[in-house]
């Protein structure tokens, strides 16, 4: 009779990920799959059809001992979130290892999701939020599962927020025209969405510098024009990433963002509240670290996700 290996006896770390059948996430997902073993990760994205196709270019790419599926979720939606969330609790007694809310998007068209916020908000900031905390229970258990290590959560962050940082407006962020509703500009809601979700990891990391269980923080892949992050754009937009601000020194490519992610992800599970840009440990924007306003806008996304105080 065959013996089992440690690793085949344990049970698996389970990775989540927002997104990640294609672009960095698929990137970061494949050094995954060939670089960690005994692992299962676990993909949540919108499309079905994508999603699949995005599993299926990543079994080439799967050791022996890991796993790789996906699982439905619509991140302009907060109760395909909470959907989520309970089929990874349910699917995962053991706990979870490790949380990377990678995915995102940028509209260039005013549109409001069912929930009633501006999309780019809710996608790339208040529904991460909301899965994290929904998931910090998963990430304790998945911490006595392995102790040897903290589980954490890893936001994919964007140098966008910053101000003077590539062209265009912003960030402008205001209760006033957080929907968009006064002065739409897709780039100024993009960069308010990543400010926002600056300030969110400052305060959640905050929350756990006594909890040895969970760690978060942020990590910028740098500046990648041809990221499908610009899928929403127009033609010219696409066009000018792709054929011309790919090319300049100050870009990255999708392999480079996704390794990015990785590092930060297996190198630096201790460092607590940290945000990483390419060239490692850096800090994210003045406006980002000033306690009232993520005071502020911590408590406007408690209240705009439908819960209550969260991790605090």
């Amino acid at each position: 009779m065959a013996t089992q290996s440690p690793a085949s006896s344990s049970p698996k770390k389970v990775i989540v990920m927002t997104g990640g059948n294609i672009g960095i996430g698929f990137e970061c997902a494949k050094l995954i799959l060939t670089s960690l073993s005994n692992v299962h990760l676990v993909l949540g994205c919108r499309d079905p059809q994508r999603a699949t196709q995005g599993v299926k270019n990543l079994e080439p790419f799967v050791t022996e001992g890991n796993k790789v599926e996906y699982r439905p979720l619509d991140l302009a939606s907060f109760a395909s979130v909470r959907r989520f969330a309970q089929d990874i609790e349910t699917s995962f007694p053991q706990g979870i290892h490790t949380l990377i809310l990678n995915a995102g998007l940028m509209v260039f068209s005013r549109q409001l999701t069912e929930d009633g916020y501006e999309t780019n908000m809710q996608v790339n900031h208040l529904s991460h939020l909301l899965l994290s905390q929904l998931l910090l229970s998963s990430l304790r258990t998945g911490h006595k599962t392995s102790p040897e290590e903290p589980s954490c959560i890893v936001f994919v962050s964007s140098s966008l927020h910053k101000p003077g940082v590539g062209r265009g407006k912003g960030p402008e962020l205001t209760l006033e025209n957080v929907d968009g509703s006064i002065e739409f500009d897709g780039m100024l809601m993009y960069r308010n969405s990543k400010l926002c979700q600056a300030m969110c990891m400052h305060v959640l990391a905050a929350s756990l510098v006594n909890d040895e269980a969970i760690t978060a923080y942020a990590v910028c892949p740098g500046f990648i024009p041809t990221t499908d992050l610009k899928r929403d754009s127009g033609l010219a937009t696409r066009i000018m990433m792709d054929n011309i601000l790919s090319r300049i020194s100050a870009a990255s490519t999708v392999q480079e963002g996704g390794s990015r992610v990785f590092k930060a992800m297996t190198d630096n599970r201790t460092k607590n509240g940290i945000y990483f840009s390419k060239d490692g440990v850096d800090e994210s924007s003045e406006e980002s670290r000033d306690p009232e306003k993520q005071k502020y806008w911590w408590n406007w996304t408690c209240k705009a996700v439908g819960l209550e105080n969260l991790s605090q």
